[in-house]
């Protein structure tokens, strides 16, 4: 790929801010692209291209290394020391991507914005109704949404390799393109700033997505271990059993990790007045 030979992925590791950089760009490209060639239906095929734009990379660092969690003295504590510059990579590619969705969400014609990005829209009115209780099963039903993305993560890299990419550049779309909604929506009704708007939900939202992301990066990665490891060893080899081992423990903490990104997200819609007024506004 042409992007491939502009930069290497030791710049990425050495400046996090390149990730952003990339996201912001290959949103760009990604949504320029199925607008021209896809217009009819440029939602998913935006999606689809800003991950394949992306995919070499993330690839290419997530193998560095990767044998390491096969060892028999690996502990749960290296995953976390090895896997940081993965962690950050994604999640600044995640906001960049995010950003861009949100930008054109909020800039662009309603009309426009809600045939380019149809899809995260029936998201956006699907799971969120009129009214401003949010209750038990709010957090049942954030819940079992996520338990579904963080086990597509797993699934698709177990079956096809490091895709994780794909459900990531998904749910920032998905986010992007709901906050930069809800924040047009709020200013307009408002005559406010929707860059204020939209500010002011980031600086609310901005810690259950942290842990979000970082739960199906977890996802992902454990999949990408468990397919490499099954592929390599014997079945009943006992660095199999190791890796088996590791990449449960890997699973159960992506779970722990998203369990208190959903508490988190159920505590600030049902407490935080202004963001639940701002939803209220928007509707």
């Amino acid at each position: 790929m042409v992007f491939e030979r502009l930069y290497s992925s030791k710049v990425l590791e050495k400046n996090f801010l390149y990730a952003f950089i990339l996201g912001v760009a290959f949103a760009c490209i990604g949504i320029g692209i199925s607008v021209i060639l896809f217009p009819q239906d440029p939602a998913m095929i935006s999606i689809a291209i800003t991950s394949l734009l992306f995919y070499p990379t993330i690839k290419s660092l997530v193998n560095k290394g990767e044998n390491i969690e096969a060892e028999e003295d690996y502990k749960l504590s290296y995953f976390f020391v090895d896997k940081t510059n993965i962690f950050k990579i994604y999640l600044l590619y995640f906001v960049g991507v995010m950003l861009v969705f949100s930008f054109f969400s909020i800039v662009m014609p309603s009309f426009a914005a809600n045939h380019l990005f149809e899809n995260q829209i029936g998201i956006l009115y699907g799971d969120i109704s009129g009214s401003a209780t949010f209750t038990l099963p709010l957090f049942k039903a954030i819940l079992s949404n996520n338990l579904i993305v963080l086990f597509l993560c797993f699934l698709l890299a177990f079956l096809i390799g490091d895709v994780g990419v794909l459900i990531i550049t998904w749910n920032a779309s998905v986010w992007g393109t709901i906050f930069g909604i809800l924040a047009k929506g709020a200013a307009a009704s408002t005559s406010g700033n929707p860059i204020i708007y939209f500010l002011l939900i980031m600086v609310i939202v901005i810690t259950h997505l942290i842990f979000e992301i970082m739960s199906y990066v977890i996802a992902a990665i454990s999949g990408g271990i468990l397919s490499r490891g099954l592929l390599i060893e014997k079945f009943s080899g006992k660095r199999l059993k190791v890796i088996l081992i590791n990449v449960s423990l890997l699973l159960s903490v992506a779970l722990l990790v998203l369990l208190f990104a959903v508490i988190v997200e159920t505590f600030v819609l049902d407490n935080i007045t202004l963001y639940q007024s701002i939803i209220q506004q928007s509707l």
